[in-house]
């Protein structure tokens, strides 16, 4: 049996003037919060994707790529990327840190209004 191929890690996003915005939503009057994160930014190209992974630590984050493959038109193209805890925190974090290829941002929580 051969060896088998090692998993490839999406890499860090490039994308241009990233920009982060963190929310806390209460569903129900008084009720637990849903973390949601927003990632905006821009490619020279299209065919780009960026999303987000959970990091090493809780409340910590990484704004990961795919790569467009084949020629690509140069084409400057916008992007967002979104993620969502999915279920209530009871104790959502007033702020949480992302890491994309530029470095690591501190992005505070807001509450959703």
């Amino acid at each position: 049996m051969g060896a088998q191929p090692v998993p490839v890690h999406p890499p860090l996003s490039h994308g241009s003037d990233i920009e982060y915005k963190a929310f806390a939503r209460a569903f129900e009057k008084g009720g637990a919060a849903v973390l949601s994160l927003i990632a905006t930014c821009y490619y020279g190209t299209p065919g780009y994707t960026i999303f987000f992974q959970g990091g090493p630590k809780p409340h910590e984050f990484e704004l990961l790529e795919t790569v467009p493959h084949g020629i690509e038109p140069q084409l400057v193209t916008y992007y967002l990327g979104s993620w969502t805890s999915g279920q209530p925190l009871a104790n959502p974090p007033g702020h949480v840190e992302i890491t994309d290829a530029g470095g690591t941002h501190r992005v505070k929580v807001e509450h959703w209004s």
